[in-house]
């Protein structure tokens, strides 16, 4: 079927229904004992929406930017993979799956790149840098430090608040120094990773405050 004239939000879904069903297909042969699939669907919608906001602020391909962030972890189940090199392993999936939605010759191009780069900054072959390949690492990274990940680091402790008042206080400095640094790439991407920070070292000293005066009082 020709897909040339359809509309890109036609195309986009085509991809999110594609990315879902592979990463449940390939979780079922190789699990990750981390992350289940719902997760890393859900990590990736959330991507998908953080790279929709900063590329309409940052005048990007709204459309290669959206396609890329659901493409981003295509490989994440993979077998033989590792963390570093699961986006070059994706840019290879998405190559002939993008052309197949009616994506142009340079839309692949740009989007395959944007995977290929998203974790190590690394395509595997000689490229231009793009604003979109920016956008989509910045995404991710902001996703990496948002509210799930906060309830994420609580999980385990939850039923000791002492352990985890510790835990906390020991992941702050990293925070903070992730916040003095900002490396994210693009002015908007770097306000949103900032507020994403600014919630964890609130709600982590918040979490340990209380845990102070959880005592009889003198």
């Amino acid at each position: 079927m020709d897909t040339s004239t359809e509309p890109a939000n036609a195309r986009i879904l085509k991809i999110a229904a594609f990315v879902q069903k592979r990463l449940d297909e390939m979780a079922l042969k190789y699990p990750d004992p981390i992350h289940d699939p719902l997760y890393r669907w859900q990590h990736t919608l959330r991507v998908a929406s953080y790279g929709k906001i900063i590329a309409e602020f940052e005048g990007a391909n709204v459309d290669c930017v959206v396609t890329a962030c659901l493409l981003h972890d295509v490989a994440h189940f993979d077998p033989m993979d590792n963390y570093t090199s699961h986006g070059r392993t994706g840019a290879e999936i998405a190559r002939p799956v993008l052309a197949e939605c009616g994506y142009s010759a340079q839309e692949v191009d740009n989007i395959c790149y944007s995977i290929a780069v998203h974790v190590d900054g690394q395509a595997g072959y000689d490229h231009t840098e793009t604003l979109e390949s920016k956008i989509v690492s910045d995404a991710d990274n902001i996703d990496r430090f948002g509210a799930y990940r906060i309830m994420q680091w609580c999980v385990l402790e939850m039923g000791n608040h002492q352990v985890l008042a510790g835990k906390l206080a020991q992941r702050i400095p990293t925070l903070e120094k992730y916040k003095l640094e900002n490396p994210l790439e693009t002015a908007s991407g770097k306000a949103l990773f900032e507020r994403q920070l600014d919630l964890q070292i609130a709600f982590f000293n918040a979490l340990i405050a209380e845990w102070n005066i959880t005592v009889v009082p003198e």
